[in-house]
């Protein structure tokens, strides 16, 4: 099966008993799902793995509900959300503290060879992170999926809210983004 088959057309062939399918369609939304749940987590890997794995585990229990309405990532990103949703209220339960203060240390390197401007990019990136994860978790999350390139309109459903609602959180996290980065910087001068 050529990997460009659409996502519908390989569920129906995982939900018929071929795993192959199933195999192309993990592998293609394996690190965009890793990476924002990443993000919404701020680097706790042991909480990211966990929802992961659960994102996936429901993924394969509900295949059969998937209908062809939707980007296959949008359904399984609001699978995501429910779980990131209910993780955070147990949370608020347990009276824990806010996950993820001082935990940006991995990230990517550049392929710069100039080990300054290396610095300077994960310094950069360091930042944006930290602001990142200053936001409200809704404001976040609209932030981080447009960064997967998700329509605004398949994140409002994701966050069950109107179209609307989704737009202003946008321009709301883009504005209190602006004021942290300005902040951020002065803070660094």
């Amino acid at each position: 099966m050529d990997e460009t088959d659409d996502d519908f057309k390989l569920i129906r062939n995982y939900l018929s008993g071929d795993n192959g399918s199933f195999d192309i369609i993990y592998n293609r939304y394996k690190l965009p799902l890793y990476r924002y749940l990443n993000d919404v987590f701020n680097d706790q890997n042991n909480v990211t793995d966990d929802i992961f794995q659960q994102t996936w585990l429901n993924a394969i229990r509900h295949m059969d509900r998937y209908e062809n309405r939707e980007k296959f990532y949008a359904w399984l990103v609001r699978i995501a959300h429910n779980l990131v949703i209910d993780y955070f209220r147990s949370q608020q339960r347990r009276g824990e503290e806010e996950l993820g203060s001082d935990q940006e240390d991995s990230l990517m390197g550049s392929d710069s060879a100039d080990p300054f401007e290396q610095m300077e990019t994960k310094e950069q990136e360091n930042i944006l992170r930290r602001a990142v994860a200053e936001l409200s978790p809704e404001l976040r999350e609209v932030f981080l999926l447009r960064q997967e390139n998700l329509t605004f309109r398949e994140i409002a459903e994701i966050q069950q809210c109107s179209l609307n609602t989704c737009l202003a959180r946008m321009q709301y996290a883009l504005k209190n983004l602006k004021k942290l980065l300005k902040y951020s910087i002065r803070g660094n001068e």
